[in-house]
């Protein structure tokens, strides 16, 4: 894959565990939502991507909504 920040090709895949929070007032008395995604890292750069799992992106947006 070619990196979208460098454009290069040396990429590596980590797992990973995130703990989302939610912004403003609010989110502090919110406990955040963990997700595991895996890591696309580029190695030479840093840029970073991932992608959040359904389950977890619907209980993202319903808290936002709120």
């Amino acid at each position: 894959m070619v990196c979208n920040s460098c454009g290069l090709e040396k990429q590596a895949q980590f797992s990973a565990e995130i703990n989302i929070h939610f912004p403003g007032e609010k989110g502090l008395d919110e406990p955040g939502i963990w997700v595991f995604p895996k890591l696309e890292v580029c190695l030479v750069c840093g840029w970073t991507q991932f992608r959040i799992p359904e389950g977890e992106l619907n209980r993202l947006e319903s808290n936002i909504a709120a």
